[in-house]
């Protein structure tokens, strides 16, 4: 009898980013470039895209959404986010004044910070 025993395969970084404004979503989606190279990328413009992104995709890493926190609530893009094992972050540009129920990640920002912002804590790693 032949024993055999898979190796896990690795997941690739896959990142969603979901904004209106081109020129917020090109300069994330440029410094992920940099900080991941090899990741998936997929950048789209509204929820509704989002979602028929999400169909396509097994997992995500990160989900970064230039939106209300309200909006992500109110239709099932946090549901498919969720079920992808997505960590999702919206992106502000001015620090919040209460505590969002998401990650928060000031753009832009320098590569560094990406870097150190992407990088998984001891809690996620066990």
């Amino acid at each position: 009898m032949f024993s055999h025993s898979a190796t896990p395969a690795v997941q690739s970084e896959v990142f969603l980013i979901v904004a209106e404004e081109y020129a917020l979503g090109e300069s994330l989606h440029l410094a992920l470039l940099r900080a991941v190279p090899g990741a998936e990328i997929y950048r789209v413009a509204t929820p509704g895209e989002a979602i028929v992104t999400l169909s396509q995709l097994s997992h995500v890493t990160v989900a970064f959404l230039a939106m209300p926190a309200a909006e992500v609530n109110a239709g099932v893009l946090e549901l498919r986010l969720l079920q992808r094992g997505a960590r999702i972050v919206l992106l502000i540009s001015v620090p919040p004044h209460i505590e969002p129920r998401y990650e928060t990640l000031l753009w832009p920002q320098n590569l560094s910070a990406l870097v150190a912002f992407l990088r998984p804590t001891a809690s996620d790693q066990t």
